[in-house]
């Protein structure tokens, strides 16, 4: 195996050599950004670590019990019953349960507004959040077709090989509202629709780190299906009225204001000719809870050469701020940009979210929670550079 490495090293070389110098500048150049765009994204994933309470600092035992879940990063701080300890966290946005057979949904917001993209969660300092229940919910006022076409009498079963839209359409709406209900419905309600009713002792659909993910299908996980359709047609006869009612208050005439959030990094070093750092990478790293870059739709020049390239921004920053904010080559940069939001209904099954600038001016902050304001940059007026 070494010297089959060696032997293609020396092919790569030599090729190298015998290339024209045009071709050999495009390929370095090549090179040179994939290694670079490597170490941004391995600096994205130390950042990571660090924001969501790993690495350094935590000992072996707050390692082990921690876990990746839909709120971010989850550790001892979680109780059994799924509860976490008081946490003062003003950043967030709680749509209230329509009855006490549902409970709240909690998504992270920027200044009173959602935060979607890049999400920030850190143990035991930010409260936890419901993100999936809320995408399902809002997902769930735009299938009206596909709910129209649902068998609410029992279970559909679907095999992809079969050539039926409406088995097809009535299978997908059953499943979201499977999900849908594993994530809103009541602890109380959970035990009725997903616990075996001969079960000796209450369900528990917490895991260790009190994340709700241990529910099972309807009826539980060893009935049949006979006591499957009790459970969904139950469901469906109780509740689904009130999750449709619920969805409705959601996106009021049919858009939503909100902040979208990417992470990009620090390209180079500080510039002293121009007072200023060149971020890249924006749109390229991070998370991407309920909206993601392809989905961004550009208007002006600026914003399609955002949007399409792989230009850097220049950020202006004064000298002495510069030297208290001390970022080095490939430092994350958090950038927030006011949007407003959009259905799109590709399919019956099938729904996206574009969206397009509210604001022309663009956040640049330090650090995930957003309290480190760099600066900001108006997209009517930025610089690029390549």
């Amino acid at each position: 195996m070494k010297g089959l490495r060696i032997h293609m090293v020396l092919v790569m070389g030599l090729g190298c050599m015998i290339m024209p110098i045009s071709l050999q500048g495009q390929f370095l150049k090549k090179l040179k950004k994939k290694v670079e765009d490597k170490i941004v994204n391995k600096a994205s994933e130390k950042t990571d670590e660090l924001l969501n309470g790993e690495g350094a600092g935590n000992d072996s035992g707050n390692v082990k019990n921690t876990k990746e879940t839909d709120n971010g990063t989850i550790g001892d701080n979680a109780s059994e019953n799924g509860s976490n300890p008081t946490i003062q966290d003003n950043n967030i946005i709680t749509h209230k349960a329509p009855n006490k057979d549902f409970i709240d949904i909690v998504i992270q917001s920027h200044k009173g507004l959602p935060r979607y993209g890049d999400v920030y969660y850190l143990r035991g300092k930010t409260a936890s959040t419901n993100s999936k229940a809320y995408k399902a919910l809002l997902e769930l006022k735009y299938m009206k077709e596909l709910l129209e076409q649902m068998d609410k009498s029992k279970l559909t079963t679907y095999n992809y090989a079969q050539n039926d839209t409406k088995t097809k359409y009535s299978n997908k709406a059953q499943h979201h509202l499977l999900m849908l209900g594993k994530d809103v419905l009541s602890d109380k309600r959970l035990q009725e629709y997903f616990c075996d009713a001969e079960a000796q002792t209450p369900c528990n659909f917490y895991n260790t780190a009190g994340e709700r993910s241990l529910v099972p299908s309807w009826g539980g996980t060893r009935n049949n299906e006979f006591a499957q359709n009790r459970s969904y047609t139950a469901f469906i006869q109780n509740h689904l009225e009130a999750l449709e009612a619920w969805s409705n208050t959601f996106f009021p005439n049919d858009e939503q204001i909100a902040y979208f959030v990417a992470r990009g990094a620090v390209n180079g070093k500080y510039d002293f000719k121009n007072k200023g750092y060149w971020i890249r990478n924006i749109f390229s790293i991070g998370g991407d809870f309920m909206l993601h870059n392809t989905n961004f739709m550009p208007y002006t020049e600026n914003e399609k050469t955002l949007r399409h390239s792989s230009k850097s921004i220049f950020l202006p920053v004064e000298p002495s701020k510069a030297k208290e904010y001390a970022l080095t080559n490939v430092s994350p940069v958090f950038v927030a940009f006011k949007v407003k939001v959009f259905p799109k209904i590709i399919a019956p099954d099938q729904i996206q979210w574009e969206f397009q600038l509210e604001d022309s001016n663009v956040e640049f902050y330090k650090d995930g929670p957003l309290s480190q304001k760099l600066g900001e940059v108006d997209m009517k007026t930025v610089t690029f550079k390549d």
